[in-house]
């Protein structure tokens, strides 16, 4: 009793009964430390000594009464202890240095509550108006307003887990601000030579990995980037290792994000915003490979491509060296085929064309041969009948010619003479004595000498 006695609180007889009333109580409920300090000091006394009453004050201050009202719940059995309560929240509201506060309320009463900011921290789920939970917490009263709150210690929804609600209302947000929309999915380079993987750098997900990949493609190049892979400050790791590794001097061709299976709990900082982001933003293209078949992860939604297993990501990812050469061989005996079959093909259609054109010409030839004869006898015909034109015309020039051809004269005794300079004379009067004549008879030419005039 000495530890209400010191501190100047009255104590009467209803405080002393209430006090043996909660020894009882606590007889079969832990307590904690500072309360087994209080009770020590009780139960040293007999229960059935009379406690001594102290009297009450005639005039209670205002903070005389606050604060005894402040002990008396700390030292109540019940009261005094971390409460669980349900209820529904209202005026959900945080402050600039992150404490959220609340009211706790039912259908019939309302209760003020706080978590502070390093609790507020820890929580995975926003706390939103008319949500249904569990509050779990230290009921204090606030001195300055005189008001008694529950000072969180942990909260809880009702009817999902926390973390299941966090889940749900990360993906409705990211979900209308578009990030798991196809239209933003990054094609995956169907030949990688440079593959980073942000996983454990210990277990059975990078071993089976790398060993699908140098069983599928020795050649190609591997950068892991060891990060935890569930726990407090792995999402962090995650988002960090995609960032880094989409540096331009790392020069990946896609990345691998990876972990093998697990609880939700295990998996959910694959789910947590700083992961999801970084996945959405990363300039390389990703591919998740998170937990089994079952498991999913908002990573998975956001990703390029999400793979149902680690193996089954890098199996993805990596194209088989001898799948392909083999593809190769029978593609290449196939296009073989194919171009003897072309060849044979158009040599037919080769063939048949020429055939066709042979036998087009010669039918030109034999028609253009027909035409020529005909052309040749109407030409023949027209020639003989302009010759026989020609030679009508002919004689009759030949004819008109002879009329006044003077040699026609001369073979009827006539004679031409011609004067020295070679022209004829045409009169006597032209010739002279001595003058060197010629005479043109009918048979020929005689000189002839002029004797007198």
């Amino acid at each position: 009793m000495e530890a209400f006695r010191k501190k100047g609180f009255p104590m009467d007889s209803s405080r002393s009964e209430f006090l043996q009333q909660t020894l009882l109580f606590q007889a079969t409920e832990p307590s904690t430390s500072e309360e087994e300090n209080v009770l020590s000091d009780i139960t040293q006394e007999p229960l059935s000594e009379e406690l001594p009453i102290a009297e009450a004050p005639s005039c209670w201050t205002v903070s005389d009464l606050t604060v005894y009202l402040a002990d008396l719940i700390a030292s109540d059995g019940i009261l005094g202890r971390s409460l669980t309560v349900q209820g529904e929240l209202s005026n959900v509201s945080v402050s600039s240095r992150g404490h959220c506060y609340f009211t706790l309320k039912d259908d019939k009463a309302a209760v003020k509550g706080v978590l502070w900011a390093s609790l507020m921290q820890r929580i995975p789920f926003k706390l939103e108006d008319g949500m249904a939970v569990f509050l779990s917490g230290q009921l204090e009263i606030y001195a300055p307003n005189g008001t008694y709150s529950i000072v969180g210690q942990k909260i809880e929804p009702i009817g999902v887990g926390s973390l299941q609600l966090a889940f749900q209302q990360l993906k409705a947000r990211l979900e209308t601000e578009g990030f798991f929309l196809e239209e933003y999915k990054k094609p995956i380079p169907a030949f990688p030579k440079k593959i980073g993987i942000v996983t454990a750098k210990t277990g059975a997900v990078i071993h089976d990995m790398l060993r699908v990949i140098r069983r599928k493609n020795p050649s190609v190049d591997v950068l892991l980037f060891p990060v935890k892979v569930q726990g407090e400050g792995a999402a962090q790791e995650i988002a960090h290792a995609i960032e880094a590794l989409n540096r331009p001097e790392y020069g990946l061709d896609v990345l691998i994000v990876a972990r093998g299976g697990g609880s939700f709990e295990d998996l959910f900082c694959f789910s947590e915003e700083p992961v999801v982001k970084a996945v959405f933003h990363s300039r390389t293209p990703i591919v998740t490979g998170i937990g089994h078949e079952p498991d999913y992860s908002l990573a998975d939604a956001a990703s390029d491509y999400s793979a149902s297993t680690p193996t089954a990501a890098a199996e993805y990812v990596v194209p088989d060296v001898e799948a392909l050469r083999l593809d190769l061989q029978l593609r290449e005996q196939g296009l073989i085929e194919a171009i003897a079959h072309i060849f044979l093909r158009l040599e037919q259609q080769f063939d048949g064309i020429c055939t066709e054109l042979i036998q087009g010409q010669q039918e030109r030839l034999h028609r253009l041969e027909q035409a020529l004869g005909m052309n040749q006898e109407r030409l023949l015909g027209v020639i003989e009948q302009y010759l026989l034109t020609q030679d009508q015309g002919l004689a009759k020039a030949i004819a008109e010619l002879n009329a006044y051809n003077p040699l026609d004269t001369l073979s009827r005794g006539y004679a031409l003479v011609s004067k020295p300079d070679g022209t004829l004379a045409k009169s006597a009067a032209d010739l002279h004595p001595g003058d060197q004549i010629q005479l043109q008879f009918q048979d020929g030419q005689r000189p002839c000498e002029v004797k007198a005039s």
